[in-house]
């Protein structure tokens, strides 16, 4: 350079330099002209080397950024890109500079740059942006708003060339071919054979690795920027940046935290975009397969029949596969809006189940979305069309999004603390659900353990969303056999889940967890039954809340596993419930009984008799069997359920059942009583009043008897009132009433016995046969014949019973000896009610259930009128005022 020139740019007055900068312009332009190239290679290397890259001198540098920039003026737009790789660095280099001044200059030339170079700037965009991105965030107000107009002019270069420019350092502009033509008729856009390479001058794929590092910056200013930037490029044509989203998409949630209202509101703005792009490319994806279908449809006889002419029916068969898919499809579609009934799968959606119409919804966008995927899934259509060269062009046709690494981000996102995210998070799941539900399968496991959580959170909209996508994976889960190109559900990974954050749910996630659980017993029960252990616990913790509706879910389930060729698991599942009952003895005298009542109502009364008949047989803690047995005997009384088993022990067919129950009915001896009673057995029960006799009866035994006799007034012992009146059928009946009467003290309960048998015609009762070893056979309507009892059936009898008594004997026995070690658990024995804060010294005649404390926390009998979802009752009876039915 001049020396007049090397003056002017050390001067301190901005002025002179400005000036300065012109005479250099001058003589760049005049070297160009002159094509001596050489002296502005000298040129630009002096101002690199002496000014720009002058450390900790200010002005020098400002000087060589204003002579640089003067430089690329003066070259041109067709010269300047083949100086740009010296130019560009020293430049770059001073938008670090610590003075804000040589940053603001920096700005300033590169901006002049830019302008002048235009598309030749691109293959250094790397460099230019990440120099931007850090200054965005200056704290120096001038050069922020000086970096704002640079960044203005980068982008509009971008926009505008990105796509398709080409440098003309390294290529000849007339060999660059068009991303697109342009028909003149009709002014439509065609697609030309093109991909963006290396050779263009804007790289995208170069330029990811940048962005994803930066996406993750901290600063809001730099974070407005970024968003900025992600539009810009996202409505670029035909940069299709909307491929690389899995790449920035885990950055723009977390912006959705910020603390500034700003960055929130354009990062969800941004958001929504790339969801709405995301599902137009969907759909546009899934309208090109259908066309081709349909062209395919409209062609298919000729071809069909030439092709098995040719080579077998092989491309007729992948034809007909489109062709199916295609009609399915259309059939979906036809009957979107109309209101089906729900087929019967069994499947319960937790959100929807009171809105048929928005289960209807739900069902059918589901299964429209599967028949969707499934033209999309189909590949052997590429195999028959050929590319769609010279056809209209759509941006996004050809693109392909991995929704794998999109669902990571997003259960990321699910677990984040802050309801904006979350929401964001359900919404694109919800809308990838219905464009890609295949992709979903793989991350059951991880969406389950986070997405079942938040069905109860406090957000309603975070709960509303989270149940609609709970819904629609529960439908695609249960219709995943309909998907093509997939891998079969791994099922024992998603029970551990479920089972684990059972516990530390609430009521709404679990009752969301029964119904998965539900949901795979169906689909894969070995999965279930190979989980028995987590299985028991879910089922115990379910039985034993208080809320209704998981008590039925929990049921539902059990009813489900405990199938009639599974009785081992009914055992093990019953074990543990007994053992929960043992080691928490406020759910056994509060909820014992109505978890007895439901867990009968769904499977078969028999079998659970019979089966916790053999577990109790086995334990050694007399006071919990008891207690049990108590329990047993109540709902054999009260409950509606119970009818199927009353009417079998009254019929007598199985006498093995009775006897197995009698056994272990013997440890409650009013129990043992109540069983002959129900079984019609009276010979028996007459022979047990006699033996009991012998005994001193305890007083929680006169209170199950005081309630005992209550019951007799109820619907249960109807048969047994009426079979008063024929004492020569049931010789053994009114001994047994009078026994019992002669048993209790003279109370309330004494008193209405006393009338009931009094209440009996004198005609009606007839010397009945002395002999107390006459016992006549009862048929199936629980009536005897004379005619009908042989000698050997009475000898039978005889035996049997004497073997019972036998039983009830020795039991009766070997607990009297152990009477005093027992007195002390008998005194916390609760008997039909919470009355053991009864003293042992209290008169017999205030034993009385209706009237004393002995029986306030005793519950009312459950009828048909009683709401049969209401967990209220208590494992005791109680008839208060005017008593009630218990209906068979």
């Amino acid at each position: 350079m001049e020396k007049s020139i090397i003056k002017g740019l050390n001067d301190k007055i901005y002025e002179k330099r400005k000036a300065t900068a012109l005479e250099l312009e001058k003589l760049v332009k005049q070297c160009v002209q002159e094509n001596d190239y050489e002296r502005i290679d000298k040129i630009i290397d002096e101002l690199c080397r002496d000014y720009t890259y002058a450390l900790h001198q200010p002005m020098a540098r400002n000087a060589g950024l204003m002579g640089l920039a003067a430089t690329s003026i003066a070259l041109g737009n067709a010269e300047v890109g083949k100086y740009l790789r010296k130019i560009l660095p020293p430049v770059l280099t001073c938008f670090g500079d610590q003075n804000d001044q040589v940053r603001f200059y920096a700005c300033e030339s590169l901006y002049n740059i830019a302008k002048i170079a235009k598309g030749e700037i691109l293959p250094f965009f790397n460099e230019i942006f990440d120099v931007l991105c850090k200054i965005s965030a200056d704290t120096e107000n001038s050069v922020r708003g000086a970096a704002e107009l640079l960044d203005r002019l980068i982008k509009d270069i971008v926009a505008e060339k990105a796509s398709s420019y080409r440098s003309v350092v390294n290529n000849d502009p007339s060999q660059t071919p068009a991303a697109t033509a342009l028909d003149p008729q009709t002014g439509n856009v065609y697609q030309e054979n093109y991909e963006q390479d290396d050779t263009l001058a804007f790289s995208l794929p170069k330029f990811i690795p940048l962005l994803t590092e930066r996406i993750y910056a901290i600063n809001p200013d730099t974070r407005i920027f970024l968003v900025d930037w992600i539009k810009v490029l996202l409505n670029a044509p035909g940069l299709e940046l909307i491929s690389y989203l899995p790449s920035f998409l885990g950055g723009l949630f977390t912006f959705l935290g910020d603390s500034h209202k700003d960055v929130r509101t354009i990062t969800r703005e941004l958001l929504d975009s790339l969801l709405h792009e995301v599902n137009r490319i969907a759909k546009l994806q899934i309208d090109l397969r259908k066309k081709e279908i349909g062209k395919l449809k409209d062609n298919g006889l000729q071809q069909n029949v030439v092709a098995k002419k040719q080579d077998g029916s092989l491309i007729a068969e992948k034809k007909k596969s489109l062709f199916d898919a295609f009609n399915k499809l259309s059939e979906a579609n036809t009957s979107q809006d109309d209101t089906n009934e729900v087929d019967g799968n069994n499947l319960t959606l937790s959100s929807t189940a009171d809105n048929s119409s928005t289960l209807q919804s739900v069902k059918k966008e589901m299964e429209t979305a599967i028949q969707e995927h499934n033209i999309v899934a189909v590949n052997e259509i590429d195999d028959i069309m050929p590319s769609r060269d010279g056809e209209e062009y759509i941006p996004g046709q050809d693109v392909h999004l991995d929704f794998s690494d999109i669902l990571n981000i997003l259960v990321n996102n699910l677990a984040s603390s802050e309801p904006e995210i979350q929401i964001l998070a359900l919404q694109w799941l919800n809308s990838i659900l219905t464009i890609a539900p295949s992709d979903l399968i793989p991350f059951y496991t991880k969406i389950l353990s986070v997405l079942l959580k938040l069905l109860c959170d406090s957000n309603s909209t975070v709960a509303d969303t989270a149940h609609m996508v709970n819904d629609k994976l529960l439908i695609l889960c249960d219709k995943y056999d309909d998907l093509e190109n997939i891998t079969p559900i791994t099922y024992g990974p998603i029970v551990n889940s479920l089972t684990l954050q059972f516990f530390d749910s609430e009521v709404e996630a679990k009752i969301a967890c029964l119904d998965w659980l539900s949901l795979i017993y169906q689909k894969a029960p070995d999965e279930i039954l190979a989980h028995n252990d987590s299985m028991f616990l879910t089922l115990l913790n379910s039985l034993s809340n208080k809320d209704s509706h998981l008590i039925e879910k929990a049921l539902s389930l059990l009813q489900k596993l405990c199938s009639d060729s599974n009785d081992n698991y009914l055992r093990k599942f019953l074990e543990d419930f007994l053992n929960l009952l043992r080691r928490d003895p406020k759910l056994l005298k509060s909820r014992a009984n109505y978890i007895m009542r439901k867990i009968c109502a769904s499977l078969s009364p028999e079998r659970v008799f019979k089966v916790i008949s053999l577990i109790l047989n086995s334990y050694e803690d007399i006071t919990f069997i008891r207690m049990m047995i108590q329990i047993l005997s109540t709902n054999l009384i009260t409950a509606p359920e119970m009818v199927s088993l009353r009417k079998k022990l009254r019929s007598g067919d199985d006498p093995l059942f009775f006897t197995s129950l009698f056994k272990i009915w013997c440890v409650n001896p009013v129990s043992s009583i109540t069983l002959g009673l129900i079984s019609e057995n009276y010979e028996l029960v007459y022979s047990l009043i006699q033996e009991l006799a012998n005994y001193e009866l305890k007083m929680n035994d006169l209170v199950q008897l005081d309630i005992l006799v209550q019951l007799f007034e109820s619907s249960v012992f109807t048969r047994m009132r009426l079979q008063l009146l024929e004492q020569q059928k049931s010789p053994y009946l009114c001994k047994c009433l009078y026994g019992i009467l002669m048993l209790l003290p003279q109370s309330k309960a004494f008193d209405i016995l006393n009338r009931r048998l009094n209440c009996v015609n004198m005609w009606a009762i007839q010397p009945a046969n002395s002999s107390p070893s006459i016992y006549r056979q009862r048929n199936v309507s629980g009536s005897v014949s004379d005619s009908d009892v042989s000698q050997r059936s009475v000898s039978q009898n005889r035996l049997k019973n004497q073997e019972l008594l036998d039983h009830f004997n020795k039991f009766i026995s070997k607990e009297q000896e152990t009477l005093e070690l027992q007195s002390m658990k008998d005194a916390e024995l609760p008997g039909l009610g919470s009355f053991l804060d009864v003293p042992e010294n209290r008169s017999f005649q205030s034993i009385n259930p209706l009237m004393s404390n002995a029986t306030n926390a005793i519950t009312e009998v459950h009828t048909l009128n009683h709401s049969f979802g209401e967990p209220t009752d208590t494992s005791s009876v109680l008839y208060k005022g005017d008593l009630p039915n218990a209906h068979e």
